[in-house]
């Protein structure tokens, strides 16, 4: 077995999982519009993704000893090529429900090759390094980040910058993007074939299946469950959503994906230094101040509207949700080794869970608030830039009239003719109210980490009061045999 050959391995296929993250995300809107989706069915496909994670996980995590993680990871590489090719060709169903529900379903099973993965490469890294588990997962989630910077630059420098607009090969822009994400796919595959697996840590050290159902009903780990809710939904739903806010609230003079990248760049570098701050501090220590910069950061990040406080902003949230998942992960691996593989998937499982809920709720927050402006500021452009259902409600902008407006006005410009003051009003009532719904967006989403810095800060006093913070250490059999018997190889008398 080749600890750093497996390493590596995981690394790359958790780069493949943030490139579906990153890309997707890029281009989103596009990807949308040519469906002809609404901001909240827009985010309802990205909360598929999710959805798919959070159901692979908790199905994954009940079958991993048994199948093993090596079958894990094929089963991780089938759906990423799948879902993403899925995707890529998709058809244009009429009604648009129709379109949607197909995107629902490639997404679902998009998001059950990053569900497999973390089902499998986070129990084995726990198994690889057993004494440094939350420094060595903040090491593997590092690629995370690492990931989105790798596919964030691609999409906006290469693909944006090479591709025409319109496209190439018979295909749309945001189609050619989406094929970024096979290609860490096919290399983790290759490094599948010759790898070797270890079995997990706790198949090792003999704990039995009840013990391991026993450690995952802890009230501690519900607790711990319930706080991966709420860290998942702060870190990953408002990133998610970055490139359709940032280009919005700062009148396209921003990049979301590069705000991403910077954002991640920073994650990069600080979860290599994750073992020294959490040994320092303690790792809910350090929870609960990530979570106090987080929330402070997001909300900032809701009234940027330039370059400069844009990134200032966050810079600040970057720090604070840099060592979230990896050290909630870390924690999991630490204080319940005995739930295995198990009870990293449900808490993985529990974390994207809360994301796919959140991120439609996102968009509906989103259309809520553009809708409501329009409606009161200005009511007599409501029936050119809003979409009204079949019942006449007005339900979010109209982005093919806002689009066609955004046409009309720009060519009068370049031709110097005079612009129409009407359609020039209607244009920039739109625009306003949809920069307000995303920032409102942010703004619900930064309440979140009030919760847990209450938690995490009271996990940490009671730590404090036991005698500090404590992980928990399994023994294989033959390291307990060794142990009894006084650590000597040969017999005793």
């Amino acid at each position: 077995m080749n600890s750093r050959w497996l390493f590596v391995a995981s690394c790359i296929a958790l780069v493949t999982s943030a490139f579906t993250f990153v890309v997707r995300g890029d281009v989103l809107q596009d990807l949308g519009d040519f469906f002809r989706l609404t901001q909240e069915q827009k985010g309802g496909i990205e909360g598929a993704v999710f959805i798919g994670m959070a159901l692979s996980m908790l199905g994954g995590g009940f079958i991993c000893d048994l199948l093993g993680m090596k079958r894990i990871m094929w089963l991780a590489f089938a759906c990423h090529l799948v879902g993403s090719l899925g995707t890529i060709y998709a058809p244009k169903f009429v009604p648009v429900e129709n379109s949607y529900g197909w995107l629902f379903a490639l997404s679902c099973l998009m998001g059950c090759g990053n569900g497999f993965t973390e089902v499998a490469i986070n129990p084995l890294i726990a198994t690889l390094y057993p004494t440094q588990k939350t420094h060595y997962l903040n090491i593997l989630h590092a690629w995370w980040p690492g990931g989105l910077v790798i596919g964030g630059i691609t999409a906006q420098l290469i693909i944006r910058k090479f591709v025409p607009a319109d496209g190439m090969f018979g295909l749309q822009l945001w189609q050619i993007s989406l094929w970024l994400i096979t290609i860490p796919a096919v290399m983790y595959g290759i490094m599948l074939l010759p790898a070797k697996f270890p079995q997990s840590e706790r198949v090792q050290s003999g704990v039995s299946t009840a013990d391991m159902f026993k450690e995952c009903l802890r009230p501690m780990f519900l607790l711990w469950a319930f706080c991966m809710l709420l860290t998942a939904s702060t870190e990953l739903g408002p990133q998610k959503w970055q490139e359709s806010v940032m280009q919005s609230t700062t009148d396209g003079r921003v990049s979301g994906t590069m705000i991403l990248v910077y954002t991640s760049g920073m994650m990069f570098i600080l979860r290599h230094f994750a073992g020294p701050i959490a040994h320092r501090l303690s790792p809910v220590g350090m929870l609960c101040g990530s979570s106090a910069l987080a929330g402070i950061g997001l909300y900032l990040l809701s009234t940027a509207n330039s370059p400069a406080t844009a990134f200032g902003f966050a810079t600040i949230f970057g720090l604070g949700i840099a060592f979230f998942w990896p050290t909630m992960l870390g924690v999991t691996a630490e204080r319940f080794p005995k739930g295995g593989a198990l009870a990293l998937a449900l808490m993985g499982s529990v974390g994207n869970l809360a994301i796919s809920q959140v991120l439609p709720a996102m968009g509906k927050i989103v259309d809520h608030y553009a809708v409501a402006q329009v409606e009161s500021s200005a009511p007599e452009y409501a029936k050119e830039v809003l979409k009204f259902n079949e019942a006449g409600q007005a339900v979010t902008l109209n982005k093919d009239e806002m689009k066609a407006l955004e046409k009309e006005v720009k060519t009068a410009k370049e031709q110097k003719q005079p612009v129409n003051e009407q359609d020039a009003a209607a244009l920039a009532a739109a625009k306003s109210a949809e920069s307000t719904g995303f920032s409102m967006a942010f703004r619900w989403v930064s309440v979140l980490p009030i919760a847990l810095v209450i938690i995490f800060g009271a996990i940490a006093l009671y730590d404090k009061e036991q005698g500090g913070y404590k992980p928990e250490l399994l023994m294989s059999r033959e390291e307990e045999n060794e142990l009894y018997a006084g650590g000597v190889q040969a017999a005793v008398e």
